[in-house]
């Protein structure tokens, strides 16, 4: 526990001197348009500030996104949230050192999220 709680504690105060700029490209093929965008180490649930920029991402289409990512974890977990009000959604154990574009796909009846990635 102790240990968990100091990696969280390096992680929030890590802020943006650890950080470096990525970008990838990213399919919306949930059905639901997207206008949120965030990003955590895996399992931590420790959101990061949405870095989507308006207009939202409609069903189908897909968007050059950026953002400052860290630079002491690759292994991550990116959450989105959709412009129409649906629970936002969490993609899990995504390599975000080396991802380039990323299909992700959201059945909003099950919860279950997949996604097809190159790296």
């Amino acid at each position: 526990m102790l240990r968990s709680l100091a990696v969280a504690a390096l992680f929030v105060s890590a802020g943006p001197a650890l950080a470096q700029e990525t970008t990838f490209l990213l399919k919306n093929s949930t059905g639901y348009p997207i206008n949120e965008l965030s990003v955590s180490m895996t399992q931590f649930n420790m959101w990061g500030p949405n870095f989507l920029r308006p207009p939202a991402i409609a069903a189908g289409q897909s968007r050059q996104v950026s953002y400052k990512a860290p630079t002491d974890y690759c292994m991550g977990d990116l959450k989105v949230g959709f412009a129409d009000g649906g629970k936002p959604a969490i993609w899990q154990y995504l390599n975000l050192c080396t991802l380039q574009r990323i299909s992700l796909h959201y059945d909003r009846m099950s919860g279950i999220t997949t996604a097809r990635y190159d790296e």
